[in-house]
């Protein structure tokens, strides 16, 4: 398995060997340096939901025809007929509209003055006048538009508001038999049953279930993610919390707002656990993902990973053979590492190296400028194996301990963008796009390494 920080850190002893000599092993005294904290970090996934499904349920649960009646003795009696067509949906910017084509037919009929004298009810004076529009001719047209505006609640439903915008007759109904206008009627009574229409779509949309989707986002987002053969990246998210609705024709989007602290493991922890979804926190406008990621691996698992890359591997250092046999790494001194090289040929021996990893962020190469032996180990090559000091020795251990990351970072954001580009559940998509990858930090801690990871890109969930 190949591993970034193996290579770049342990690179150094691939050309180096020393006498048959048997040094004491360095004290094993760890003194820590601080570690910065890592910060938080920011993880934007715009969601895209496909209304048209939930549109054409409601559509179809919505009445299509719409009747009422107003009789009365004085004044103006009417029934009325609405026949609608189906509702045109679109979205744009915050608000979701809608028209609704129809066509009506009125019917009218007018007393202007009545006694009770023989009819409780009441009777006309004088013969009722009748009128009528749309009855014995083409019914006449109408055009109805709603605008709703969306939110987010609590428990991740969705929640509209929607309001009658446009009412329209191109065709207007006018009685000129006893001067009325009609058409101000009939846009008071369908304005009337068109607000229950408005409660209809509001309940409609209120059925929308999002939580779910995010549900299995958060879960997914929260367990293990094998990145095969760098580890297991735990995004760990801790905080939710969505944006504004916006829309783009039949299609909603959400900005989902995560916080998390990212980290890569060398092996998966026994107690891995998703957490329940968190309750909504206020919203935090960003882009993308911002991430400063943490690759931690243990010293045993460094030194297993080394071996089998140096295991077996020859040097000629005045006409004596080395063969490298294991490597072990421990503890850590002030941001040092110590190293312990097994060796056979000629002689058989060991050998314990210090050194310090540094890092050029700029060119994004890692190198151990102050790699040398330790104290005993150097006490020990005095006494058998002097030539290991010259200077064309210590100048090679210091550039094989030189390495370029970009190749294996390049390497890493391929298959970090690979896993994230997965199905969560049934019809629910994340897509990813990594755009960076880059080294930002080296903490060599008592039992572990650290390497801290700034990675940028985009997320984006598709239900």
């Amino acid at each position: 398995m190949r591993s970034i920080y193996i290579l770049a850190l342990l690179a150094t002893f691939g050309l180096n060997s020393c006498g048959s000599i048997a040094p004491e092993a360095p004290d094993n005294v760890v003194e820590e340096l601080p570690i910065p904290e890592q910060v938080e970090s920011s993880i934007s996934i715009p969601i895209k939901i496909d209304l048209r499904p939930y549109l054409t349920m409601t559509e179809k649960a919505l009445p299509k025809t719409f009747k009422d009646n107003f009789e009365q003795c004085d004044g103006v009696s009417y029934s009325y007929r609405f026949d609608r067509e189906p509702i045109s949906f679109k979205g744009a910017g915050t608000d979701l509209n809608f028209e609704v084509d129809g066509k009506y037919l009125l019917k009218i009929n007018y007393c202007p003055e009545c006694t009770s004298l023989f009819n409780d009810k009441g009777n006309c004076i004088i013969p009722r006048v009748y009128a009528s529009c749309g009855v014995g001719e083409p019914m006449r047209k109408v055009t109805v538009g709603y605008t709703s505006t969306f939110s987010v609640t609590p428990d991740f439903k969705f929640k509209s508001n929607t309001t009658l915008k446009k009412f329209e007759t191109p065709d207007a109904c006018e009685i000129t038999v006893f001067k009325y206008d009609a058409t101000s009627l009939l846009r008071k009574e369908v304005t009337k049953v068109l607000k229950d229409l408005e409660d209809d779509i509001d309940k409609q949309i209120a059925g929308i279930d999002i939580r779910s989707s995010i549900e299995d986002a958060w879960k997914s987002l929260s367990d293990p993610l094998s990145m095969n053969g760098y580890g297991y990246l735990m995004l760990t998210p801790t905080s939710i919390s969505l944006g504004k609705v916006r829309f783009d024709g039949k299609e909603a989007m959400v900005d989902l707002h995560l916080t998390a602290k990212p980290k890569v493991l060398s092996a998966v922890p026994s107690n891995t656990k998703a957490t329940a979804l968190p309750k909504l926190s206020s919203h935090k406008n960003s882009d993308g993902f911002d991430i400063s990621l943490d690759i931690i691996s243990n010293y045993d698992s460094l030194s297993a990973i080394f071996t089998r890359e140096i295991k077996g591997q020859k040097v000629m250092i005045k006409n004596n053979e080395v063969i490298f046999d294991q490597v072990k790494v421990y503890g850590a001194n002030k941001n040092q590492l110590n190293i312990e090289v097994t060796f056979s040929g000629k002689k058989k021996g060991v050998l314990y190296l210090t050194g310090t990893p540094t890092f050029d962020a700029e060119k994004q190469v890692i190198s151990f400028p102050d790699l040398q032996f330790d104290l005993r180990t150097k006490s020990a090559l005095l006494k058998s194996a002097k030539w290991l000091f010259s200077d064309k020795i210590t100048e090679m251990m210091r550039a094989s301990s030189t390495f370029d990351l970009k190749p294996q970072l390049e390497e890493m954001k391929k298959m970090l963008e690979e896993q994230l580009n997965t199905s969560i559940a049934e019809g629910v998509k994340l897509k990813a796009s990594v755009q960076s990858l880059l080294l930002t930090g080296i903490y060599p801690a008592r039992d572990q390494l650290i390497l801290r990871v700034s990675s940028k890109g985009t997320l984006k969930l598709f239900m």
